[in-house]
């Protein structure tokens, strides 16, 4: 007993099988991660030199790179290092093998670059960066803050109330403030006590960055199946925190005996109103693991509790600016256009098929090839983004091939006079083989971008290739499974065979349109292919 007649025969089992894996899609589908454009990790890290004045590139590149380079260079992973040295400081370049995770060598790399700083010159300071599209959009949302009664009182609510509501957000990392009479710290110098011990405003800068800037790993989180790399960052709590940092260990001597610390207000560069108010900018920024769309939508919660409960004091937050806002509108439409495309498609086949079990029996095959297929997306740790979605849309049409080419078989056979079991046993064997080589075809399309080395498409034939491959592949097992057995349970007897299947009059003005074209292209061989070959 073949496939087909083990199909035909266990009908029920079939069908419950498709129900359970269209379900379980249906719930990787609700655990996918929605989002614009999917995140990019290079394989490289900058190390970014920056110097107080203009210098010499070679001494730069003597004092600094040099010294930087084979202070990394021991790092497992790196395959290359590139440098470049300028006026104002140098740019190191570390480029790292595929199988290196960018996100532990980022914390090893840091790591080393501020064990190894304070061996340089107290001219130059050195950072690290990592560069990935997820970063580009970690800034989401602009709000504007407006009320009455002068920015000192906006500012005070601000601080006092919505600040502290909206960091308490789980998923946002940062909120930064723009306008109003902002806190600050005065450092004045004493000329005299800093030249006498012979110390720079640029060591002072140094010392306060790195006592305020150095983050250290302290271990590991997991959650939700995602890794977390965990540091912690020291910042100044204390004026007097400040006050105590030693500049010069001979003696020793303490900040607070070359310069006066004092804490106040910072002079106002900007002022801003809206429709009488005055008004304060506030930027928030997101962590890089969280859902933009999610948060979007739970900040958006708070700030309409917020509104509700500040209204009293005539103060109200306005939404300025919302990149998950807009990133909705750009899926939805996506969306959009591939339910289109797929109606479009099911119109196409009832102008040709005139029968609505049929079209159903292909219309089926859609959803339970696209849900199933988002069960290869959760396993990958693929998102719904604009790539993917792409991908499914160019699917739709292609998928629908298949699923039609073993019903019009069948058809074809029951045309003939065979009955329903012949009919769907020789409609299905017979097309198999074309239908799995013209799918396995089109798959192969795609697999040269996901072994390409650039990282950019790598990723996009990733996202692209695997929501087009695990939907044609899913397909294809929907056209030799789920649409003989479908076929077989709707030919029940013989006067519905006849009702559901007919033959296509040669009066019908399409039919004599293509036999006209194809008795020319047959009679005049060498014209139809030239002329072929130059349309």
């Amino acid at each position: 007993m073949n496939l087909t007649q083990f199909i035909i025969r266990r009908k029920t089992f079939v069908a419950m099988v498709f129900i359970g894996i269209t379900l379980l899609g249906y719930i990787s589908y609700r655990k996918l991660p929605l989002e614009l454009i999917p995140n990019v990790e290079y394989p490289y890290l900058i190390i970014s030199v920056r110097t107080s004045s203009e210098m010499n590139p070679l001494y730069v590149e003597k004092q600094a790179i040099i010294p930087l380079e084979g202070a990394v260079g021991t790092i497992e992973g790196i395959s290359k290092i590139e440098s470049y040295a300028e006026q104002r400081g140098g740019t190191i370049y570390l480029y790292y093998d595929q199988s290196v995770d960018i996100n532990y060598a980022y914390i090893k790399l840091l790591e080393k670059v501020d064990e190894f700083a304070p061996s340089l010159s107290e001219e130059f300071s050195a950072s690290v960066m990592k560069i990935d599209t997820d970063r580009l959009s970690n800034m989401f949302m602009r709000l504007q803050v407006r009320g009455s009664g002068g920015l000192e009182r906006v500012r005070a609510v601000i601080d006092n109330t919505i600040q502290k509501e909206l960091e308490n957000i789980d998923g946002i990392s940062n909120v930064e403030v723009t306008g109003g009479q902002t806190k600050s710290v005065e450092i004045v110098l004493n000329e005299q006590a800093t030249e006498g011990a012979a110390i720079t405003p640029g060591r002072i800068r140094t010392l306060i960055s790195q006592n305020s800037e150095r983050s250290t790993f302290v271990g590991h989180a997991y959650e939700n199946n995602r890794h977390y790399f965990v540091n912690v960052v020291a910042d100044y709590t204390d004026v007097r925190d400040l006050e105590n940092i030693v500049v010069d260990r001979n003696g020793p001597v303490l900040l607070k005996d070359i310069a006066t610390v004092t804490f106040g207000l910072k002079e106002e560069t900007s002022i801003s109103r809206v429709n009488g108010k005055d008004a304060v900018t506030m930027m928030l920024v997101r962590d890089a693991n969280v859902n933009l769309i999610e948060l979007s939508h739970t900040t958006r919660e708070v700030i309409d509790r917020l509104n509700r409960e500040l209204a009293v004091q005539d103060v109200e937050i306005v939404i300025q600016s919302d990149t998950a806002s807009e990133m909705e509108e750009n899926l939805n439409l996506i969306k959009e256009l591939a339910v289109v495309g797929g109606l479009l498609a099911v119109l196409i086949l009832w102008f040709f098929l005139k029968n609505a079990r049929l079209v159903t029996i292909v219309l089926v095959a859609v959803p339970v090839s696209i849900f199933t297929a988002f069960n290869f997306f959760y396993f990958y740790d693929i998102s719904l983004n604009s790539l993917t979605l792409v991908g499914i849309a160019l699917a739709v049409g292609m998928l629908l091939d298949n699923s039609v080419v073993v019903l019009e078989n069948i058809y074809r056979h029951v045309f003939l006079g065979r009955d329903r079991d012949t009919a769907v046993i020789r409609g299905t064997t017979e097309v198999w083989r074309s239908i799995v080589a013209a799918t396995l075809t089109t798959i192969t399309v795609f697999l040269p971008f996901v072994f390409s080395s650039d990282p950019l498409v790598q990723t996009i034939g990733r996202h692209v290739g695997v929501s087009i491959i695990s939907t044609l592949l899913v397909s294809l097992v929907v056209a030799l499974v789920l649409v003989p057995a479908a076929v077989h349970a709707f030919l029940k007897s013989s006067r519905m065979q006849k009702g559901l299947f007919s033959g296509v009059s040669h009066k019908n003005r399409l039919v004599q349109i293509y036999t006209l074209l194809l008795k020319s292209a047959i009679r005049f061989p060498a014209r139809t292919i030239i002329t072929a070959v130059i349309v």
